[in-house]
């Protein structure tokens, strides 16, 4: 490593100790506020051998006097990340988790927002906070996700482990990975090196764990449509609705072989997602945002209404993913370098 690249590192390095040191205080202070998410989370890696077993969120609803739709749906395999955190008494795991998290996320996030301390402004950005709060996993999965396109060219093989570890943390955010992946061929063969050794390697749990896994996701399907999401599949109950999402969604993913193409493309299919699914898309909105005059104000504007927390129900997020699905478009005059998001030799050349 040359100094030219330590002298780069270390801003981003400061962004994220700084990450590190806040949102670790924020979490010690806001424990009180019952952040049931990770509450979740930590209660599964404690009991391990039955993570799925209704009756300990039953328990741990009633111990906490939390209230709510609170499964575990997780794979087996994110257990080999939350398991640690069970063995740590939950004053100390959350903090210690949302710290993490939130310090790996701003890490990854300052090598896409130029210049480098504008980062900072993800601090205050609903979508970043609304995923801290209730500890969830979003951020730890952007940052994989992040890192993946930032490692793609230079090294292949550890972004396919990062786009392997965002997989086996939460599947459906990967959904169209083998669409913006296409063609990457190295990558994708690194990914699933990976993402098989993680599903052995979360074999130490007990391999039962799989088909209890496939089971809870089953029941939790009954609980969907009663959940606050910001899927556009919430708007209509319909095979055809589905088909024109689906459609919608690989179009973005194809014309956005990037983390745009990723993340909006898989909103489309999933049938859950929270607003907090969003917040690996502020660094690029950011840029957006940043460099308006260049990316075209179309993209601007859907960066500001991300950033400002704005996409909070379907019908926006419907709005808003059509209107990207516009700016990737041929036609659309900033084409050339809005798609990428970032300046060249960045995350989203393809």
């Amino acid at each position: 490593m040359t100094r030219s690249d330590l002298a780069a590192l270390r801003p981003r390095l400061a962004i994220a100790a700084i990450a590190f040191v806040v949102w670790t205080a924020f979490a010690a202070w806001h424990a009180h506020v019952k952040p049931a998410d990770f509450y979740v989370f930590w209660a599964a890696a404690r009991h391990w051998q039955t993570p799925y077993d209704p009756a300990i969120i039953t328990q741990l609803e009633a111990s906490l006097h939390i209230a709510g739709a609170w499964p575990f749906v997780y794979p087996p395999t994110f257990l080999l990340f939350s398991w640690p955190f069970g063995l740590m008494p939950l004053p100390v795991a959350y903090p210690l988790w949302t710290g993490l998290t939130s310090a790996m996320f701003f890490f990854a996030a300052s090598f896409m927002v130029r210049p480098v301390w504008a980062t900072l402004a993800l601090f205050i950005l609903p979508p970043v906070v609304l995923a801290i709060a209730p500890g969830q996993t979003s951020l730890l999965v952007g940052a994989a996700a992040i890192g993946g396109f930032q490692l793609m060219r230079t090294r292949p093989a550890l972004a396919g482990a990062l786009f392997a570890i965002a997989a086996c943390i939460k599947p459906q955010a990967m959904i169209l990975a083998p669409i913006v992946l296409w063609g990457e061929w190295r990558v994708v063969r690194s990914a699933i090196i990976a993402g098989l050794v993680m599903i052995l390697a979360s074999f130490v749990f007990g391999p039962g764990l799989w088909p209890q896994w496939l089971h809870a996701i089953g029941d939790f399907r009954a609980v969907v449509p009663a959940t606050e999401r910001v899927n556009p599949s919430a708007i209509f109950a319909s095979p055809l609705w589905t088909v024109a999402l689906a459609a919608l969604g690989v179009w973005l993913a194809w014309s956005n072989r990037n983390l745009l193409g990723l993340v909006g493309g898989a909103l489309c299919l999933t049938p859950y997602a929270h607003q907090y699914d969003l917040a690996a898309l502020t660094p690029l909105a950011l840029m957006w945002l940043i460099d308006r005059r260049t990316l075209g104000w179309g993209h601007a504007v859907a960066g500001a209404t991300l950033l400002a927390g704005a996409i909070g129900t379907p019908p926006i997020a419907l709005a808003f993913l059509l209107a990207l699905a516009v700016f990737s478009s041929p036609w659309w005059p900033y084409r050339g370098r809005a798609a990428t998001g970032a300046a060249p030799s960045m995350l989203y050349e393809a």
